[in-house]
């Protein structure tokens, strides 16, 4: 029995997209992957660009190196188009500082973005250092009031306000009274 040229095709840009997420969503570069998976940054280029006819021994190395079963990439995986994340229940992230971050969401196409929950005592000043090139952040204070920008362009946010700002300079957070807000990270172009 032959099989349809066309549908090898569907299957791997299917797999292609399968790799390329999962890898995005765990925040591994190409090279972090390569490494893992034992194979060349070339072969993983071409399977994520879905031009790749991968073998099962190399889809188990890149299953493995995810840690997700073989099996995840064959299968037609649509986004949920409802998830709820309770709150506090991602994983949570503690700076030095007293400030506290727990991941709501992390996307994984293009350009990643990532969305947080932060909370900021009062007193607590969180300082970053700049992040990559293109990088723009999203602040909304939910409760409390905070300070927060890039470093000399900071504002005083109450519950509803937000502030954008590029965050490829050094920048705050600076809790002025117990903070809970949002933080929603765009990396790149």
């Amino acid at each position: 029995m032959a099989t349809d040229p066309g549908s090898l095709d569907i299957l791997a840009a299917r797999i292609g997209r399968s790799v390329r997420a999962r890898r995005t969503a765990k925040g591994m570069s190409l090279g972090d992957l390569s490494r893992a998976a034992g194979l060349s940054k070339t072969i993983l280029a071409r399977i994520e660009g879905g031009a790749g006819n991968p073998s099962v021994e190399t889809l188990w190395r890149i299953s493995h190196a995810l840690a997700v079963p073989l099996g995840t990439f064959l299968t037609d995986d649509a986004e949920p188009r409802v998830r709820v994340v309770r709150a506090r229940s991602g994983d949570r992230l503690r700076a030095d500082s007293g400030m506290e971050a727990w991941l709501v969401h992390a996307e994984g196409r293009e350009h990643r973005s990532e969305l947080f929950e932060l909370a900021l005592p009062t007193g607590v000043e969180q300082r970053t250092g700049a992040h990559l090139p293109g990088t723009r952040e999203v602040v909304v204070c939910v409760r409390g009031r905070l300070r927060v920008g890039p470093l000399g362009e900071e504002a005083d946010l109450g519950p509803g306000d937000a502030m954008w700002f590029a965050a490829d300079a050094p920048h705050r957070y600076a809790g002025l009274r117990d903070v809970r807000a949002l933080n929603w990270v765009f990396y790149g172009g």
